[in-house]
């Protein structure tokens, strides 16, 4: 009998070590599980600096003015979030300022200002510059049609822009250089766009703030818990 409960102990104890093991191999597993899949990191620097930014697109004119380009920007997300016209706004003013990737040349002639912020009535953003935009312009067909399309194609890469109306101080122009009517909207043409190019990133690797908003700023706006200002 006592030779029994001897046996009877061992068993138990042998039954106890078996499912301390099982319990450290299920451990060893969810380490494993818990393992990171990917070795890709950025610093805190460039992760902090994502977070508060979205990107838009633009287009500028290429080396022999022939054709369109892409180039990135990044825009504050808290002016982001301020509404299509805001940030449609910003875009023409960055369209003004010129490209800043190697390669790309600016199409909007100098000392172009925007005289009011964009609106957009039924998917289409009305522009309004001042005359510089006609009168500092070099003229020709192509390049005008660029400066146009530049305009254009930024403008609809966000989602509440179908078409762009461009007016000069106000009100409809017939004639752009004799070569481009701007009394009606124009929609958007992929097919002046270089697509062998590409995306162009600016030389700082295109985590570029626009500057300075007042009351002015593709894409889509960013969706989050909190109400849009």
């Amino acid at each position: 009998m006592k030779k029994f409960r001897v046996i009877a102990v061992i068993m138990v104890l042998a039954l106890m070590m078996c499912s301390c093991g099982s319990a450290k191999t299920s451990g060893d597993d969810l380490e494993e599980d818990l393992t990171p899949t990917s070795s890709l990191t950025i610093d805190e620097e460039e992760a902090a600096v994502l977070n508060e930014k979205v990107p838009v697109i633009l287009y500028f004119g290429d080396e022999q003015q022939t054709k369109l380009i892409k180039e990135i920007r990044y825009v504050d997300i808290k002016e982001a979030k301020k509404g299509a016209e805001t940030l449609a706004s910003v875009m023409v003013r960055e369209l003004i300022k010129g490209p800043k990737a190697e390669g790309l040349t600016p199409l909007i002639a100098e000392g172009t200002t925007l005289r009011s912020p964009v609106t957009i009535s039924e998917r289409v953003a009305t522009v309004d510059f001042t005359k510089e935009f006609i009168d500092n312009h070099p003229g020709g067909k192509v390049l005008a049609e660029l400066t146009v399309y530049s305009i254009v194609n930024s403008l609809t890469e966000m989602k509440e822009i179908e078409r762009v109306k461009i007016t000069i101080n106000g009100k409809s122009t017939k004639n752009f250089k004799d070569n481009v009517t701007l009394s009606s909207d124009f929609p958007r043409n992929d097919a002046i766009v270089n697509k062998e190019v590409g995306l162009a990133l600016p030389e700082d690797s295109g985590l570029t703030p626009v500057g300075n908003i007042d009351e002015d700023v593709i894409l889509e706006i960013p969706d989050e818990e909190e109400p849009l200002e």
